[in-house]
């Protein structure tokens, strides 16, 4: 009797479904890896296009453009006004 049959009583049918059961698991967390990558891209380039200042700037340039001014006046004010 070898040490593989003493240890699990010389079942291979269930050595056998234990090495197709930890094949499926490593499938298994493989495609979750791969979900999760793809998420995390994705979740990435969106984050990249709500915050580029410059398409929101071409969407709505006068209420920067009045903004900008505004902004421009208040900090010459603050400087000289005094």
């Amino acid at each position: 009797m070898s040490t593989r049959e003493t240890i699990d009583g010389g079942n291979d049918a269930r050595a056998t479904s234990g090495a197709d059961a930890l094949a499926q698991a490593e499938s298994d967390v493989e495609r979750a890896r791969e979900r999760v990558t793809s998420s995390v891209l994705a979740l990435r380039d969106e984050v990249v296009r709500r915050t580029d200042w410059r398409s929101w700037v071409r969407r709505r340039p006068f209420p920067f453009f009045g903004a900008a001014i505004a902004i421009g006046f208040w900090l010459g004010y603050r400087r000289y006004g005094r």
